[in-house]
């Protein structure tokens, strides 16, 4: 083995930077710092013993100094080993989510692929264009869901990009809740929308704003029982565009409202109405809006609904 070869197997920072870890998150790292200040703390103790002998106050002191610095650095190394359990531990709910939420859109389109191949089959023209339209809606759900997962990767990976441009919300907002009226309907649940024309323009990837409404639209709906409404509200706040989205859903448990905007995250009582969901939503909205340099927020109370508000910065 050469030196090179020893050296590249030993590159703690590339191994910090694979691992996605800062330094003083990287166990490696760190494991070669409190190596080094074990070292220096025997040398240390050693040459002031031999100088203060006859003051043992002096080096009792230096070796709890030490020994406070050991624990702490102790302390850091296990929270970055901590860091990595819970990665590992995403990882496995990561597959297991996502071979859940591909196996239901798959067995549906096998299911109605077998029916459509089925030589006995007489159903009329209309049953079978109902047959593509399933296969069709299994089809977008599966892009929804990979397109969904890789934006998680870019964004852990901090290589998220945005296209940043002049957008009208007004108008965009208005183009989602027409795409929207047929689930609304379907759900007896209505959509409204307050906002002025004259809404100053904001500076955002209108693709990723357009996701970003879209998940809290979509959410606002299927979690909304019965006769329910969706109210959104867009108004000017100074250097920002304020925009709220209000539901009468079944709202957010108080004791699980800090981990909304987690991965995989979904609440218990959403979970019992709406069985569908991959949790990652609100995680994606979370990292482009920030990004776009604004902020998200929610209030919510149980059986009562939630409102979800953003901000983005005017255009100027």
């Amino acid at each position: 083995m050469t030196i090179k070869e020893l050296l590249d197997k030993i590159n703690i920072f590339r191994d910090c930077r694979e691992y996605n870890l800062g330094l003083w998150e990287c166990p490696s790292f760190i494991f070669l710092i409190m190596g080094s200040i074990n070292i220096m703390a025997m040398i240390s103790t050693y040459i002031i013993a031999n100088r203060y002998t006859t003051e043992p106050e002096i080096v009792a002191l230096i070796v709890i100094v030490i020994t406070v610095i050991i624990f702490i650095i102790a302390h850091v190394i296990t929270q970055g080993f901590d860091k990595l359990a819970q990665a590992n531990k995403m990882k496995t709910e990561f597959v297991s989510i996502a071979s859940h939420q591909l196996r239901t859109p798959l067995s549906a389109m096998r299911w109605t692929l077998n029916l459509l191949n089925d030589a006995k089959t007489t159903d009329p023209v209309e049953q079978q264009a109902n047959y593509l339209a399933i296969i069709k809606e299994s089809n977008d759900r599966m892009i929804r869901l990979v397109n969904d997962l890789l934006d998680v990767s870019r964004i852990e990976m901090g290589r998220i990009i945005l296209s940043p441009k002049q957008v009208n919300l007004y108008i965009l907002i208005q183009k989602i809740i027409a795409n929207y009226l047929p689930l609304a309907q379907a759900s007896n649940t209505e959509i409204s929308l307050e906002a002025d024309e004259t809404l100053p323009n904001v500076l955002a990837d209108p693709e990723k704003i357009s996701l970003v409404i879209q998940n809290l639209v979509d959410n606002a709906i299927k979690y909304t029982k019965g006769k329910g409404q969706v109210h959104i509200s867009a108004q000017d706040d100074r250097k920002f565009v304020k925009v709220a989205v209000k539901d009468t859903g079944v709202g957010i448990p108080l004791s699980q409202q800090k981990q909304v905007f987690k991965k995989f995250f979904r609440s218990d009582n959403a979970m019992k109405h709406q069985t569908v969901g991959t949790g990652l939503g609100l995680f994606i909205a979370k990292a482009i809006i920030e990004e776009s340099n604004g902020k998200i927020w929610f209030e919510s109370e149980e059986n009562q609904g939630t409102t979800f508000y953003f901000t983005l910065p005017v255009y100027k």
